[in-house]
């Protein structure tokens, strides 16, 4: 009997191929997540800021995986609830260019989520909604030039559209050329770090068991020292108005968060005072 895991990687597969056209002459790209592995050339000219590239790296380098996050949370064993995750029927309303990478960001968790919770049906619609972003953010040949043949000949269950949308845009040095787009890396970083921690917020009501919300509001406090190199991060870009603003809300958080001296004193009290800051911030992002 086939697995569900293997149906949705087939599903995936699927999609990825008809999102990007089949192209036959791609260059092989061999399995594994290690971004040196992305072989595919690049015409575009380096330009990206050497210090603006270091925060980038660094911020990547010093926050856990939004994959393992995720395993993090089906582990509290709150069952699936798709209302809590952003309707991928909304891909269409995203008009800015911050706005579409972000929620690329936010989908690539909804549909890991979808995934880890095996319901095909719901990572079917993410992956279309992912590449409807990839697409209108004109990256579709950047997706076309460096997954190669990965997608038809290794999408097994520990490579999905997740991993690889966060090895192109996110890990790939080959990707991060100027600062614009290094901007919009940022962008997917931040929606799928505003996901897992909003998702981390709005599973915490079900759980049931004493350590496991032990263990939510630990994620949380811990999120002061991550949140504090995003907020770095994106201040090479503070000029920009969305940015402006955005930078607005993450200092707020952070400040809420830093107040909170030790992971004890992170009561489910002050815990749902700072997810309702991340739940207002998502809100805004994903609307």
């Amino acid at each position: 009997m086939i697995s569900t895991k293997k149906i949705i990687s087939l599903g995936l597969a699927s999609v990825f191929f008809v999102a990007c056209g089949n192209h036959k002459d791609h260059e092989s790209i061999h399995h594994g997540t290690d971004s040196t592995a992305l072989t595919a050339k690049d015409t575009a000219a380096i330009t990206v800021a050497d210090t603006t590239k270091f925060k980038f790296d660094f911020t990547l380098a010093n926050i856990p995986s939004p994959g393992n996050t995720i395993q993090d949370l089906v582990s509290y064993n709150t069952g699936y609830d798709k209302s809590f995750l952003c309707d991928y029927n909304k891909v269409h309303a995203y008009a800015s260019e911050q706005q579409r990478s972000v929620n690329l960001g936010v989908y690539n968790i909804d549909m890991a989520f979808a995934s880890a919770n095996h319901v095909g049906v719901d990572v079917l619609e993410y992956t279309r909604s992912i590449m409807i972003l990839v697409d209108r953010l004109g990256l579709g040949s950047t997706v076309n030039s460096m997954l190669g043949k990965r997608a038809e000949a290794n999408l097994t269950t520990k490579d999905s559209i997740f991993t690889l949308i966060d090895e192109i845009f996110i890990k790939s040095d080959s990707y991060l050329r100027t600062n614009k787009r290094v901007h919009t890396a940022c962008n997917v970083f931040l929606g799928s770090w505003v996901e897992t921690i909003y998702l981390n917020g709005a599973l915490y009501k079900n759980i049931k068991d004493a350590g496991n919300k032990e263990r939510a509001r630990k994620l949380l406090w811990e999120q002061r020292m991550h949140l504090d190199n995003i907020i770095n991060m994106f201040e090479d870009f503070k000029n920009e108005q969305e940015t402006a603003e955005l930078l607005k809300e993450l200092k707020e958080i952070k400040k809420e968060i830093a107040a909170v001296k030790t992971a004890e004193e992170m009561t489910e009290q002050k815990f749902t005072e700072i997810y309702e800051k991340v739940n207002a911030l998502r809100t805004r992002l994903t609307n």
